[in-house]
């Protein structure tokens, strides 16, 4: 797997959402400073609103869920681009979930939900109270051990970093298992670029899909392919599968092409399925410091 290119969100984000990050959502770590009657409303000090909350709030938060929430993390809490969050309340407690859904988690790919206010979150958050068991597509059926020499044998460390040791062109995987399903991660195996984390170089943009494979040309005809790592309105930052980073300034371009639906990473269909299942559990193994 010498390019196994989207398995997550680096330390988080990709590290993509990392529930199991700090458990200070704000920004700097900081609690919010209170900027209107709307926000103190969804402080603790007023009270948990989903301890009497009717079956109709929490349908409410469950329509809103699937609305606002499902694209990363499926249309039933089970995982996608972001991870799985059956359980979530329960491991985290309402307050960090809320504030996860109001202000996004600083370093990770969660942003603030915008389309919710105070109260259609609080109502997410009841709904995902009730869900404390993932659903049995979730299960891990593979053995790590095995999953660990595949890891080893396919070369995975020449482009992804383990506890600090590794390469830096995919994301980075020591805390994968924390912040991916199974599924998600038996998905990217068979179709790298089917769908792609957010990047965490890109920290104030973490909504943007991440690790899009780029050409650029140079007015003198010189190429240079990479995937992105940066770009504002007068340059772009490619990273090449060395690791090497290029810094173009857009003016002395003569194209720039974001190729969508390619990735460094080739396909691993060609293992068996019960290989792709080792692998899998052993990547769920890594949950980064605990």
């Amino acid at each position: 797997m010498s390019k196994l290119k989207w398995l997550g969100a680096g330390a988080l984000a990709v590290t993509l959402a990392s529930w199991g990050a700090a458990r200070a959502p704000l920004a700097r770590g900081q609690e919010p400073q209170a900027r209107g009657p709307e926000q103190r409303a969804g402080s603790t000090t007023q009270g948990n609103p989903t301890e009497h909350m009717t079956p109709a709030e929490i349908q409410s938060g469950k329509l809103n869920f699937q609305g606002s929430c499902g694209e990363c993390h499926g249309v039933d809490a089970s995982g996608g681009v972001g991870p799985n969050l059956h359980g979530v309340v329960q491991q985290h407690g309402v307050q960090f979930v809320f504030n996860a859904i109001r202000y996004g988690i600083p370093g990770t790919a969660m942003a603030a939900v915008s389309s919710l206010n105070d109260k259609r979150a609080w109502q997410v958050v009841g709904y995902l109270k009730t869900l404390t068991v993932a659903p049995g597509s979730m299960k891990v059926n593979g053995d790590p051990a095995k999953g660990k020499d595949l890891y080893t044998s396919n070369g995975c460390s020449m482009c992804h970093e383990i506890d600090g040791k590794g390469g830096a062109v995919g994301p980075e995987l020591t805390g994968i298992g924390e912040v991916r399903s199974p599924k998600y991660l038996e998905e990217v195996l068979i179709d790298p670029a089917k769908n792609p984390p957010a990047d965490p170089a890109l920290p104030e943009r973490r909504m943007w899909t991440g690790y899009v494979l780029t050409k650029v040309v140079t007015k003198d005809g010189k190429t240079f392919v990479g995937s992105r790592v940066n770009e504002d309105t007068f340059t772009i930052t490619l990273r090449d599968m060395a690791g090497n980073y290029h810094t173009f300034n857009k003016s002395s371009l003569q194209s720039v092409d974001k190729e969508f639906g390619k990735s460094f990473m080739p396909s691993f269909s060609r293992l068996s399925e019960a290989q792709r299942n080792d692998l899998v559990a052993y990547l769920m193994t890594l949950k980064g410091a605990q």
